[in-house]
């Protein structure tokens, strides 16, 4: 019988609930995760789970406001919404595939989201980048550390507006809100 003590880091409790509802097709309780005291039922984190296949991104579920009572909870839910992105569906045909996937949770605390006035704000190698327009009821997130994609903060805005389907020329500074998000990562590569 496993310990608590040996409670799963996040990343892999992402991956136990996607391994058990594939395999199971049920929604895990906290103790099939052994994870009934896990320190972070008592806090109220965002998270982001990535899934990963031969190094692209195949599966992606986060958001930008908590609507569980916690962080796990959060978690559990974000993981479980992977299953649905199209990608996912495309790369994974079978439950035991889930076994060359890698995963990556980052969890980012109320003090590491900011609103900010300019892009000039951003550290292109450690935050994420959000755009939010209510005018075009659009929202999009950039993750950090994409330096093969881009190499200033200019052509961070453009992806941003682009993912968006946005046009960065465009858009007046009324039209959007910008964040810019660290967060800690946890991953098994």
């Amino acid at each position: 019988m496993r310990s608590e003590t040996s409670a799963l880091g996040v990343h892999k409790i992402a991956k136990k609930v996607i391994e058990i509802y594939l395999n199971e097709k049920k929604i895990p309780t906290l103790d099939e995760l052994w994870i009934s005291k896990h320190p972070d039922l008592n806090t109220k984190n965002l998270s982001f789970v990535t899934l990963y296949k031969d190094g692209k991104v195949i599966a992606s579920s986060g958001r930008i406001n908590l609507k569980k009572p916690n962080t796990i909870a959060e978690l559990i839910e974000n993981s479980l919404f992977c299953l649905k992105d199209p990608r996912f569906i495309e790369a994974i045909k079978n439950p035991a595939e889930i076994n060359n996937v890698n995963f990556r949770v980052d969890i980012i605390t109320p003090s590491q989201r900011e609103v900010i006035n300019k892009i000039d704000e951003v550290d292109i190698k450690k935050n994420w980048l959000i755009l939010i327009s209510q005018s075009h009821s659009k929202i999009w997130v950039i993750l950090p550390n994409i330096a093969n994609l881009i190499t200033t903060n200019e052509d961070l805005f453009t992806l941003v507006c682009k993912k968006a389907e946005l046009d960065p020329a465009l858009l007046k500074a009324e039209d959007y809100i910008l964040y810019k998000i660290e967060s800690t990562i946890f991953s098994d590569f």
